[in-house]
């Protein structure tokens, strides 16, 4: 697969297939998120992947995730009824993704969490999904979990920074237009 159809090709999928993903596909995605840049070659990074019994127990903190964000949601999406219905089905099944992997950020090397290096990993894990015929969505919503994930998963000292469902896509998700005026040019 060529790069820029990876890009341009790539969406975020919220539906999947009961289809098990071959630990071997796992493994060749996530070693190439490790490629990713990262500050001063740091790579403060830290991946969990989780299916079976412990992927349940996450399922059900991510359904008590919406309720805490439910009023900010309403807010957001006013009048949109089927938009949070549809939001609140995701948080509690993760559209059924045989998968999760949790990614998380160690620290900078001023001390801060480095979720930057972490996110840019990520990109790379998604295009590599993307290649190998998965599909996966940025999950962030859950962070006001945190704390219970973390201590479900036995994690210490590290920022969760976005859980991604993997699995094999069971939708075609819509092209979303490029919005414009996001790029400046000066001195040309």
């Amino acid at each position: 697969m060529e790069l820029v159809e990876a890009i341009k090709g790539r969406r975020s999928v919220r539906k999947f297939k009961a289809q098990d993903v071959p630990r071997e596909k796992l493994e060749k995605i996530l070693d190439l998120a490790l490629w990713a840049p990262s500050g001063m070659n740091r790579q403060e990074w830290y991946f969990v992947i989780v299916r079976g019994q412990k992927k349940e127990e996450l399922l059900k903190i991510f359904a008590s995730a919406f309720e805490t964000f439910r009023p900010n949601l309403e807010k957001v999406f006013s009048g949109k009824a089927k938009i949070l219905e549809g939001m609140k089905h995701f948080f509690q099944t993760y559209g059924g993704a045989p998968v999760f992997i949790l990614a998380y950020a160690g620290k900078s090397a001023s001390g801060q969490w480095d979720t930057h290096s972490t996110a840019v990993a990520l990109e790379n894990l998604f295009l590599a999904a993307y290649a190998e015929g998965l599909g996966t969505v940025w999950s962030d919503g859950i962070l006001v979990k945190e704390p219970e994930i973390n201590a479900l998963m036995g994690i210490e000292e590290k920022k969760l920074v976005a859980v991604v469902p993997v699995g094999y896509p069971d939708e075609v998700p819509r092209v979303p237009p490029r919005r414009e005026g996001r790029v400046q040019w000066v001195g040309f």
